[in-house]
């Protein structure tokens, strides 16, 4: 597993640098210099969009250098290629979060910038959309192959998005904005609700990725 996963860190380094010092650059100015509310969110959103996007650039880069069919090859469980993609994504979406909590931190304390709580509902929210675009992209590329890759990337970000929204308008439509519930207003519950439904998406992804990949012929 660690071999695997090294691998992929290796195919993607450079991607990894590049986004990482944007996504510690980033969303400070925006905190710093530009006015406090929605930008907020876009600044929970860049470190772990950012972050991530590498984990999914990994199968493109092992098709291209024929990693892909050499792995399978090799005395490697097909569910433990699998496993390490998702470990992946996990581990760089980690690194997003660790980025998004310490660009607050320096808007906050360095700048003395006023906590809001758009930006802690924002990183809750974003890591739901970036669970549901892994939801999306790694079955589709198992099944589709990695020639469509780019193309899949950006349906899992567009439906992503598109879920995220339309989950809101539901959600907004039962719950009323304004009411607390066990001590959460509806924004917090609807971000915690959401996460918690994407992560099991999320398992359930797994699951169908390996059985894609466990039929899939090299």
């Amino acid at each position: 597993m660690k071999g695997l996963m090294m691998n992929q860190y290796y195919s993607v380094e450079k991607s990894i640098w590049v986004y990482a010092a944007l996504s510690l650059v980033v969303p400070v100015l925006l905190l710093v210099f530009f006015e406090r509310g929605m930008l907020d969110r876009l600044a929970a959103f860049i470190p772990i969009a950012f972050m991530v996007s590498p984990a999914l650039e990994v199968l493109k880069h092992e098709a291209k250098s024929g990693w892909s069919k050499y792995v399978a090859t090799l005395p490697v469980s097909r569910p433990r290629v699998v496993q390490s993609h998702y470990l992946f994504f996990i581990l760089l979406m980690v690194v997003g979060i660790v980025f998004a909590v310490v660009t607050y931190l320096i808007a906050t304390q360095l700048f003395n910038q006023a906590p809001t709580e758009y930006y802690i509902v924002g990183i809750l929210n974003i890591i739901g959309i970036v669970f549901i675009s892994g939801i999306i992209s790694y079955p589709l590329t198992y099944f589709f192959g990695t020639e469509k890759s780019d193309m899949i990337m950006l349906v899992g970000l567009g439906g992503a998005i598109g879920i995220y929204f339309l989950s809101s308008i539901v959600f907004s439509r039962f719950v009323d904005g304004n009411s607390i519930y066990l001590g959460l207003n509806a924004s917090t519950l609807f971000s915690l609700g959401f996460l918690l439904v994407t992560f099991i998406l999320f398992v359930i992804s797994y699951i169908v990725s390996l059985i894609i990949y466990k039929r899939k012929e090299f």
